[in-house]
């Protein structure tokens, strides 16, 4: 099928803005009579507080207000929770004097200035009792562990959940070899460029507005009404430009805490995170430990897998039960028997929350370095053991049992080996200039689904075609930097037949928008990009019709293709486009408005894949190791704008080259405190620390898809941890089942 708009490598719509500093972001926001409000963050990692005195702040000049845990809502809540379903564990309280990770909120003042929020946090005079925190899941787990939420579960272990096909133990007694390991994986902190912020505007006293940096507006307003004992259509909340989010802004951060002060103080209020907050005060990846059992043939075929997967959930719940769950579900390999199983543990680390690849890093870093043992063992090649294992249009996915209705991954695999050819064929491409600098490349697959698949996964549109043929296009979907905004208006172009600036998109507008989930599980040009498909076909249904009355004709005697609309019955023809047609139906024949309209609730969630390859320089002299290449060869279907996808992926490396090296939130062991508090000790890679990336994006086509298309934004993450660890095991034999390196086999700060 010829497309003429989707397909294409257009600007990003709010390119222009940011370039020239006109894109206004939260902090851009300035209400007439606004305050300023901060938060008091536990010192500790764990503790109870004994006593606050707030005497001397309140002494503080331009301050106007205090908050203590006693004069805030105490009612449990899950900053996360998308529906009332169990696995969303409301275990939280907008203060606590309990805190149970450093960075809990204790208080929060409310001042006429920063400096004056500050100074009067400073003042405040808090006893702690400090009690001992633990970190770590399997001593958690411990009969004998403190319980950090006693009066929810006996044990901190709060969610379990077991994914099975077959008979485990028949597919292990059938296996000719059968392999074990265990894995690590840090707590990583997601580093968007812009830190959460909020304003919350009650000053009519009627409805509550919130500007914030939010990923899914419409569960935002959902929760806080609940919190707050508000009617949600009393509650209206506006997403502005976002410097990414990658998970982090799926939850609630301070609205809560701001939305309580503007009520009572009858003024705006901003909070805005400082870079410290944001580091320990904010949800983070996950960290785990995981157990392999993988049984094979002598010729290389998978027979059996067992996963154990412990999840650390921090201090709260928050999504760790889904995390675990798709820890489990996507196994993108034909294993006739397999059992997951998972554990969710509370510990007192920064809580985990959703982050590009929601459990899918994890597993797949495991899964893939495993599968380079396997490989290696058997003396196969890794790519052609993968490859003969992997799923194919028509399988399923062992544990969630998904149907894969298109798969693309043998052209993957064919055209990231010819990158890999052709980049050690390079003229440019020198020999190591010593023998203790060892080179190789290693590979890992992966997958990751076009959608959460849960029964909140929904989507709604409103198309409205003005009368001269442009189009408002409204959108829940919230664009927090990956260009969702310009793939939608893509779509509706195309299907219209119209030109992209004919194209008016207003999105992420709790009052005008329609509903829509959130910006969560790479979902948007699957589910939202459909939901403008279906508001597309409603307009061209509805155009049809009024277009057969004017006629009187029988609707079905019309046709649409190409952006025209078409009429050859006896005398009478046209044909026209849509600027034409709203042309006539508006200013000739009496004003008629068409709008489309959609609520889109998908039945499935298509899974993307990917293939990638990185190249590695160790110079085991030194310690120390250079990532020179990544490839990647995706399958996401059709894209809808290239260069968007090509952006996604290289971000998509950024976080797994981090991942695999360098990043980790770290404890101190002696103080037990979070060392990782500012960007300096983190040590996230910076532009000069990227190597080639090359990528090839494979046209398949997904039949549930917008014109065929699957998601890309979390797929490139996972395989690029896993593929840097083999490289490195291929270049000098040394098998690591732990990341980040520089902790594990390699000094910390060696890493060039």
């Amino acid at each position: 099928m010829a497309l003429r708009v989707v397909g294409d490598s257009y600007p990003r719509l709010e390119a222009v803005r940011k370039i020239n500093g006109t894109a206004k972001y939260t902090d851009d926001y300035t209400l007439p009579n606004m305050v300023y409000a901060m938060v008091k963050r536990s010192p500790y990692s764990h503790a109870k507080v004994i006593s606050i005195d707030k005497t001397e702040s309140e002494k503080v000049p331009g301050v106007l207000k205090i908050l203590l845990p006693q004069d805030v809502p105490q009612r449990l809540y899950n900053s996360a929770v998308i529906t009332q379903s169990p696995v969303f564990i409301e275990d939280q309280t907008i203060l606590t004097d309990h805190p149970l990770f450093m960075g809990d909120r204790i208080a929060a003042v409310a001042a006429t200035s920063e400096i004056a929020c500050q100074e009067a946090l400073d003042k405040l005079v808090i006893e702690y009792e400090i009690l001992k925190p633990v970190f770590d899941v399997l001593e958690a787990m411990k009969e004998d562990a403190d319980l950090l939420h006693p009066d929810l579960f006996d044990s901190n272990v709060f969610y379990k959940k077991e994914l099975k096909r077959g008979d485990i133990d028949q597919g292990f007694a059938e296996s000719d070899y059968i392999f074990e390991d265990e894995f690590s994986v840090p707590t990583v902190q997601n580093i968007s460029l812009e830190p959460n912020g909020c304003i919350c505007n009650y000053s009519d006293g009627g409805k509550l507005t919130i500007i914030s940096t939010s990923q899914s507006p419409f569960k935002d307003k959902r929760l806080l009404a609940r919190l707050l004992e508000m009617r949600e259509n009393d509650i209206r909340v506006i997403k502005p430009i976002m410097g990414g989010g990658f998970g982090e802004r799926q939850q609630i951060h301070n609205q809560p805490v701001a939305a309580i002060f503007s009520k009572e103080l009858g003024r705006p209020v901003k909070i805005i995170n400082s870079r410290e907050e944001q580091m320990y005060g904010s949800t983070v990846r996950h960290s785990a430990k995981m157990k392999l059992k993988i049984g094979v043939s002598r010729e290389g075929y998978l027979k059996a897998m067992l996963v154990d997967n412990y999840l650390n959930s921090g201090a709260y719940a928050n999504v760790a039960g889904i995390v675990v769950n798709i820890s489990l579900a996507f196994t993108n390999y034909k294993i006739p028997h397999f059992l997951g199983r998972g554990y969710a543990i509370y510990t007192n680390h920064v809580p985990g929350g959703a982050m590009r690849g929601f459990g899918n890093p994890q597993a797949t870093f495991a899964r893939e370095v495993m599968f380079e043992k396997i490989a290696k063992a058997l003396q196969l090649d890794p790519v052609d053991f993968r490859r003969k294992n992997h799923v194919n249009s028509g399988d399923k996915i062992p544990g969630s049992e998904k149907t894969v209705f298109s798969c693309a991954m043998e052209e993957c695999i064919v055209e990231a080996e010819q990158i890999r050819k052709n980049i050690d064929l390079g003229a440019n491409q020198k020999k190591p200039e010593s023998n203790h600098i060892k080179e190789a490349w290693g590979v890992a697959f992966g997958c990751h689904p076009s959608g959460a698949g849960t029964i909140a996964d929904a989507s709604g549109c409103l198309i409205m075609i003005n009368s001269d043929g442009t189009v408002s296009l409204l959108t829940g979907s919230a664009d927090i930097g990956q260009g969702s905004e310009t793939i939608l208006s893509q779509i509706a172009a195309e299907g219209l037949g119209i030109d992209l600036n004919d194209i008016t998109i207003i999105a992420a507008d709790t009052e005008i928008t329609p509903y829509e989930t959130g910006t969560v599980a790479s979902s948007q040009a699957y589910r939202a990009g459909n939901a403008v498909t279906q508001a597309v076909e409603d307009c061209i249904h509805k155009t049809k019709e009024r277009l057969a009355r004017l006629y009187s004709v029988d609707g079905k005697e019309i046709g649409f293709a190409k952006g025209r609309f078409t009429l050859n019955s006896g005398r009478k023809n046209f044909d026209m486009d849509l600027k034409e047609v709203m042309e006539m139906l508006t200013l000739k024949t009496g004003y008629e408005i068409i709008t489309g309209s959609s609520n889109y609730k998908p039945a499935d969630d298509p899974l993307s894949f990917v293939v990638c390859w990185a190249k590695v320089a160790v110079d085991e002299r030194a310690k120390s190791v250079q990532v020179k290449h990544i490839i990647q060869a995706v399958d996401v279907g059709q894209p809808i704008n290239p260069d968007v996808v090509e952006g996604q992926i290289h971000g998509g490396i950024s976080m797994g080259l981090g991942y695999a090296l360098t990043e980790e939130i770290e404890i101190d062991r002696i103080t037990k405190k979070v060392l990782s508090s500012d960007l300096l000790h983190y040590n996230t890679p910076l532009a000069l620390d990227m190597p080639a990336i090359h990528t090839h994006i494979v046209t398949s086509y997904e039949s549930t898809g917008p014109f065929g298309a699957k998601s890309v934004g979390e797929l490139p993450t996972p395989p690029v941890a896993p593929a840097i660890v083999n490289a490195i095991y291929n270049a000098t034999g040394t098998y690591m089942t732990a990341i980040p390196i520089t902790h594990t086999y390699y000094p910390k700060g060696s890493n060039s």
